[in-house]
């Protein structure tokens, strides 16, 4: 299997596996994703979800024997194998609609990242809510380096995470940033030990699992919509949050607790 999904303690931890390859997306494998996201969308019992790589990497991008051209899977101008409809219509296909299903799961994703985060990988990381990296980390958007213009949605969520000029300069050199610039430039939340990227992933992520699930859910989905939205309809979108929040047991749950001066016990419900 190409990648591995288990559960625990209300956390979801996807593992990219195929770390021979340090962990280059196919065609498959994304399309694969996709179709697990959408499905761990409804699993009530997974509240957090940890995606992370097998090995010593995170995602080192488009896997290279399909980027050359010289795989199964055609690509446009490469090769001269058939492209099916929709991959005419959007090349890099089931790859960039992972990125987007990352933002669109509706649940929080954090990043346990290890050595290379490149091109759609980093596309990958950057549309995580939050990511934990160790000293082997290095970072780029790789497209131009092989002739690419970017892709995955990379030229909307980098000037988001990082400022505009390294945004700029990332899609337009392919420049590879180490583990301290990443972190210096906010590509990196949160730089630790070598090896303990991954506990210090689930350790947020459990944090997480344990709050009041629905506002959560909510809170991060309004805030992805104030990208696009004025004050004004913010306001309205967050008077509709706060009022779908207050009928949960959690909203209940959480009112209780700081009346009796207690720790809340929150279910997710």
């Amino acid at each position: 299997m190409e990648y591995i999904f288990e559960v625990e303690d209300g956390v979801g931890i996807v593992t990219l596996n195929r770390p021979e390859r340090l962990n280059a997306i196919t065609w498959d494998l994304a399309r694969d994703l996709v179709a697990l996201f959408r499905d761990i969308r409804e699993q009530d019992e997974v509240r957090v979800i940890v995606l992370t790589g097998a090995g010593r990497a995170f995602c080192s991008g488009g896997d290279a024997g399909w980027l050359s051209g010289g795989d199964a899977r055609g690509i446009p101008g490469l090769s001269d194998v058939p492209l099916e409809r929709y991959q005419r219509k959007t090349p890099a296909g089931p790859i960039a609609d992972f990125a987007k299903m990352i933002v669109e799961v509706d649940k929080p994703v954090i990043a346990a990242l290890t050595g290379p985060v490149m091109g759609a990988g980093l596309a990958f990381a950057l549309a995580c809510d939050r990511r934990f990296a160790d000293g082997t980390v290095r970072m780029s958007a790789a497209m131009v380096r092989l002739g690419f213009a970017p892709d995955c949605g990379i030229t909307w969520l980098l000037p988001r995470v990082t400022s505009l000029s390294t945004a700029l300069m990332m899609v337009e050199t392919g420049r590879i940033l180490e583990a301290d610039e990443c972190l210096r430039q906010g590509l990196v939340d949160e730089l630790v030990d070598e090896g303990e990227a991954l506990g210090a992933a689930l350790a947020y992520a459990r944090e997480l699992a344990a709050g009041p699930s629905v506002a959560v859910d909510l809170a991060r989905r309004f805030v992805h919509k104030a990208l696009t939205s004025t004050l004004d309809e913010m306001l309205d979108y967050e008077a509709v949050a706060a009022t779908m929040s207050a009928h949960t047991a959690d909203a209940r749950e959480g009112t209780s607790a700081f009346v009796e001066k207690r720790k809340p016990k929150f279910e997710g419900r």
